[in-house]
């Protein structure tokens, strides 16, 4: 919906028309399908050459988040919930509402999910895995959320670190200091301590390339830079702080 002050712009109106128009259709496609057949679709998103699809990746973290949680102080009831999200997560990347408003993700996947008649818990789990979006906005809540967006975050981190993708001073084409910094950022608000190297030694380890001693070490060096950053700017003591990872 939506409301306009003074003259109306007929081509305007046109435009948002014509998007809504695009929007029904591709929500009325994808509601032919459950998200659960979306995941597979992922095989056609590439994440890295070297580092495989988004199915690739998404496989990745199913198969660490039970570690991670466990790193995380996760109680082990939530294993399974949170397994059954990661089997799940992204997978709204591949549908054709989100393919075309990219900013629907994880928003979409979260509805989908309840559609299927998913739980609350996997459904907002499946929303988390993608917050913090953007500066200022809400961070993950539940356990199976953090626990996604954590290991998302860290796959992201040393994959792409292993395969010579390290930001320069003026260049970070990947966003590894918004990724990095949005750990930082979901790990302190929820007052997470946690074991950094432990954790990168733990995804690297499924990675489709070696991933040696000293890229966990630059990674670590990466995100704790990102922490102290952080703790400045809310104006904590980072020498008490710095246990969070």
């Amino acid at each position: 919906i939506f409301f306009l002050r003074g003259t109306v712009d007929s081509e305007l109106v046109y435009k948002y028309r014509a998007r809504y128009e695009d929007a029904k259709f591709f929500y009325k496609m994808d509601t032919q399908k459950k998200l659960s057949e979306f995941r597979d679709q992922l095989s056609s998103i590439l994440f890295h050459e070297r580092l495989g699809t988004m199915l690739d990746k998404m496989k990745r973290v199913e198969n660490t988040v039970a570690e991670v949680a466990l790193l995380l102080g996760i109680n082990e009831k939530m294993i399974p919930a949170i397994k059954d999200a990661a089997a799940l997560a992204m997978s709204d990347l591949a549908t054709n509402i989100v393919t075309e408003f990219t900013s629907l993700a994880g928003i979409m996947a979260r509805h989908y999910a309840l559609r299927d008649g998913l739980s609350e818990q996997i459904a907002e789990a499946l929303f988390e895995i993608t917050l913090p979006r953007f500066s200022g906005d809400v961070f993950p809540k539940t356990d199976p959320g953090i626990v996604l967006a954590v290991t998302d975050r860290l796959d992201s981190l040393v994959g792409l670190f292993g395969a010579g993708c390290q930001p320069s001073s003026t260049n970070d084409p990947f966003g590894l200091r918004r990724i990095s910094y949005g750990l930082v950022q979901i790990l302190v608000e929820n007052k997470k301590n946690f074991d950094l190297t432990k954790a990168l030694t733990l995804v690297a380890e499924e990675q489709p390339i070696t991933i040696d001693s000293g890229v966990i070490d630059e990674v670590v060096q990466f995100v704790t830079r990102r922490l102290e950053q952080l703790l400045v700017r809310i104006s904590l003591n980072s020498n008490n702080s710095l246990s969070y990872i």
